[in-house]
Order: structure tokens, then sequence, then C-alpha cells
């Protein structure tokens, strides 16, 4: 049944003596922009509203056979930003008392954030984060990967209509995947696109699911054998351990999870120095910065390598992921 403009009537026959009146609120309805939206109004007694009188103040489509449970909710097809706004839906003749619900209707736009690298240099590299057409006015920050907001320019900030459109750049000197952060927190959303930069280090870049060699060793060559060495892995809540190796073959105690069962070093070469590791299987989860170190040798020695697990075979370097707790879901997908 189609609604009429501003105004939808279902009429019925009642008596108006002796009502009283009601009104109840409900909890925000969230959509984006072009979905779907259901406006939600029962009675809550579960009975046959077919000939009752009620009224919505915006136009919207009632499932017919809904009205025989008390269901006068609406559907909104299709939502653009000026749909959103206060909506009241009401049943005026209804005894004993008149009911009123009041819904607020909030419709958010969430574009994915474009990134781009637009220096090719060694040393450092010039990030530009792109977010188009979004509403309300979303945050714009660039983030490394701990999570962890970095200096950047002044956005850019235009609008169109009611869509926002903000550009950022931000200069780093460090290896690192980054990530351009877009929040709404009157919509509770938030989204990051992320880009993967190289600069001065050694990098092992490998298709996932393959198996990756981290090479490292003392500069001497000398045996390491009766010497300890440990590798480790930066991330967003701390170093996790990958791999250590003592005195007494190798003790994996503490080892994180995400490599148990995964990680195996070369004990022939422990002779010549050799303190490589291989990671089988890897995953994507794997990308990051690795730090092997020789905590008993003079000076200490420490070793960097940043790997890139790729699942595009080293041809794809920037992924999006997104995480939302509004539109109806909640959820996390990654996109190539």
């Amino acid at each position: 049944m189609e609604l009429l403009p501003l105004l939808f009537l279902s009429f019925c026959f009642l008596t108006l003596s002796g009502l009283t009146f009601g009104a109840e609120s409900a909890s925000p309805v969230i959509v984006k922009e072009d979905d779907d939206a259901i406006l939600p109004c029962s009675i809550g007694t579960n009975e046959n509203i077919e000939s009752m009188l009620f009224v919505w103040k915006k136009e919207g489509t009632v499932p017919l056979k809904q009205l025989k449970h008390g269901n006068a909710s609406i559907r909104m097809k299709k939502t653009r930003l000026e749909d959103k706004g206060n909506y009241t839906c009401s049943f005026p003749i209804m005894q004993p008392e008149i009911k009123i619900f009041h819904i607020e209707l909030v419709v958010g736009a969430a574009p994915e954030p474009s990134v781009t690298n637009l220096n090719e240099s060694s040393d450092w590299a010039l990030l530009k984060c792109d977010v188009k057409g979004a509403y309300p006015e979303p945050t714009v920050e660039w983030w490394n990967s701990n999570n962890q907001t970095i200096p950047s320019e002044e956005p850019q900030v235009s609008k169109e209509g009611e869509h926002f459109y903000v550009t950022l750049k931000t200069t780093v000197k460090k290896t690192d995947y980054y990530r351009c952060v877009a929040t709404q927190k009157e919509i509770h959303h938030q989204i990051y696109t992320e880009i993967n930069v190289h600069l001065n280090e050694q990098t092992v870049i490998v298709k996932e699911g393959d198996d990756a060699i981290l090479s490292c060793s003392p500069k001497t060559k000398e045996s390491i054998e009766s010497k300890p060495f440990s590798w480790t892995k930066e991330g967003p809540a701390g170093q996790k351990k990958v791999f250590l190796y003592d005195t007494s073959n190798n003790d994996l105690k503490g080892q994180d999870k995400q490599f148990k069962d995964r990680v195996s070093h070369f004990p022939e070469g422990l002779k010549h120095g050799d303190a490589s590791i291989t990671i089988k299987n890897t995953k994507v989860t794997d990308t990051g910065k690795y730090i092997c170190s020789f905590p008993h040798l003079q000076p200490q020695r420490k070793a960097e390598i940043f790997l890139l697990v790729d699942a595009l075979s080293g041809t794809g370097m920037i992924k999006a992921a997104v995480f939302s707790v509004v539109f109806g879901m909640i959820g996390v997908f990654v996109a190539v």
C-alpha cells in the first residue's frame, strides 16, 4: 500500500469519549544512504488494527499482513539524507488512550577512504587520503600500525549539498603500514583504508600461504649454538613472541598462539651464526615488522625485517577494512 505524501491515514469508526493520551519514544533508527529503513510502530497488544486509524507524517509503505498483529510499521525505500529527522506514529482515536510513538531516523553516508602514495622516494613517502561524499562530517586521521595518530597536515574540507569531502596528507619516514581512518561519532561509525610503505629496510614479500624465510646473523658469523636469540613481532598490542632459542635447543614458552607450530630455525646454520627462521603457511595477519635480537652479545645486536604477506602475490599493496556498528550489522570485512 502506498502512503500519501506527508500523511498516511487508515480509517476506523471509534468514539472519542473517555480517551487519555500516552506517548512513547523508540531508539533511533540508523541507516546508510540508499538503504531501506523500517520505522517501527506497534501498540504492543498484538490485536488486529486493520480498521483503526493511525497516522504517519512521512511517506512509506505498510505491509498489510502485519496490521492484523498490531504492527503499523512502515518501510522507506532508498533513503536519502533529506529523509533524516523525527517521525511520529499515532493512533488518535484509540481507546482507552491515544497512542503516540516518536522515532528518530538517522541517515548517514560513510564512503570508504581512498589512499595514495604521492612520492616514490626511498627515504620518505607523502600519503594522501580522500573521503568523498560523507555525512555527517567525518574526523579523518592517519594512524600507524600501533593504532597511534601520527602528525598530518591540516585537512582540506569542502561541501556539496549535505555531503562532505575531506582530503588529508601526511609525510612518513618509516617502513610500516598506515591507515587513513574516518570516524563519524554521530552515527557510531568508523572505516579505514590501509597502505603499506617500505623505506630503506629489508623487506620480504611473499604470497599468502607460502613460507617466508626471515634472515638474521651476527656480523662475525661466529657459532651461536650456545647463545640465545629471539624473534619478536611488533604490533598494536605490543610485541609478540615469535621464536626463542636458548642453550637447551629452543624454548617456545610464551610463544604467541598466532605462530604456534608454524615457526622453525636452521639447526645446522647455528654453527655459522645463522639465526634465520621460517614462518610456514603465511597469513595476511603475519604482515609487520620482525625483530631478531641477541641479548647476550656485546654490544647487543638487533636486526629488523618487514614481512609483507600479500593475497595478490605482491601486486596489491592497498587493502581496506571496515568496522561498522550501525546500519543493522556488526562486522568486519576486508576488500582488495
